[in-house]
């Protein structure tokens, strides 16, 4: 089966958020800034920072 997409909205989106960053600092200090890891996380991290812009730039633009 394909993978199902979950929607989020902005609070859930930056707890979400929250936790990606506190497991990155985690691995980070565990494995190390280089290790694959670390940098798929930190990946992760990025897209969702990206996807919670792009969310609350179009709620501030509605209003």
């Amino acid at each position: 089966m394909g993978r199902e997409q979950l929607v989020l909205g902005p609070f859930e989106l930056r707890l979400y958020i929250e936790n990606l960053r506190e497991e990155l600092i985690d691995i980070g200090q565990k494995k190390g800034l280089s290790h694959q890891l670390t940098i798929q996380v930190s990946e992760q991290l990025d897209f969702f920072l990206n996807e919670y812009k792009k969310a609350t730039d179009k709620r501030t633009n509605l209003q």
